[in-house]
This record gives C-alpha cells, sequence and structure tokens, in this order.
C-alpha cells in the first residue's frame, strides 16, 4: 500500500513497536477477499495474525489463545460479530482484549454505539478499512495490555 508516512503515521508507529511486543490479533471474517486483505495489512504491519472463519472458531481461538485485539466481521455464520463480542467479554473476567466490529452492513450510529454499550465492542470500523485505521487498532490494543 502506498501512504506518505509521517511522525504521527500509526503505521510507523507500529513498525516502531519491537516484534517480540506487537499485539497478537485475531482476525474473524467469513469473505475469503476481505480476510486476505485484513491478513495482508496485517503482515504489512509486522503482525501474523490469527484466522477464523466463522463464530464458533474465533470464541475458541479467543479462549485458548488470549489474543490482545480482535477483529470481527459484523456477519460472521453462526452468529453475528456483535454476539461473538459479548460472548469474549463475558466468558473470562480477567481476560480483556480490544475488540473492534468491522463492518460493511450496519453502518448507522446507532448500530455503532449500541455495539460498543450492549455487546462490549472497542471500535467500530466501516469497511473498507484501512491499513492506517488497522495500525491504530493495534496501537490502542498495545497500549492496552501494556
Amino acid at each position: 500500500m502506498n501512504a506518505t508516512l509521517t511522525q504521527d503515521d500509526p503505521i510507523r508507529s507500529v513498525n516502531n513497536i519491537p516484534a517480540s511486543e506487537r499485539p497478537s490479533v485475531l482476525v474473524a471474517d467469513d469473505s475469503p477477499k476481505v480476510r486476505e486483505i485484513l491478513i495482508g495489512s496485517l503482515r504489512e504491519l509486522g503482525i501474523e495474525p490469527i484466522v477464523a472463519t466463522k463464530a464458533s472458531e474465533a470464541i475458541r481461538l479467543a479462549g485458548q489463545l488470549h489474543p490482545d485485539l480482535i477483529l470481527l466481521d459484523g456477519l460472521l455464520p453462526e452468529m453475528h460479530g456483535f454476539e461473538v463480542a459479548r460472548f469474549i467479554r463475558h466468558f473470562d473476567k480477567d481476560y480483556r482484549p480490544r475488540i473492534a466490529i468491522i463492518t460493511a452492513v450496519y453502518k448507522n450510529l446507532r448500530y455503532e454505539n449500541e455495539a460498543r454499550l450492549r455487546y462490549g465492542v472497542d471500535a467500530y470500523l466501516v469497511k473498507p478499512v484501512t491499513i492506517a485505521q488497522l495500525a491504530s487498532e493495534v496501537q490502542q490494543a498495545k497500549h492496552e495490555c501494556a
């Protein structure tokens, strides 16, 4: 991706985090195209993501691996990403990952507010998501898990 980098650029900031200190990231999206874009962008940031293609897999991987950042598609097979977020928030009181919903469908502010208040979502991103937005989420996760 071509981007002009500045000192305040989140991409540069993530690339300056030592590899051993970069947050772990779970990507849960059923669309192969979107999943590959997210994975490629995270790899550009020096992160090898954990990948799930459906809700039950995302829940299982989150419970086993405790990633620092979870990127959830709003519409996953088996269960909406919102429900996955709520489930993750309740299965271990000591585990508090940063959770971001990524959606192309639920664009209304009402959905964003509901995601944050009712489901415990930290961030709400509308597709297409840029590498800078992902870098910003990685930075936030790094800050929150430090």
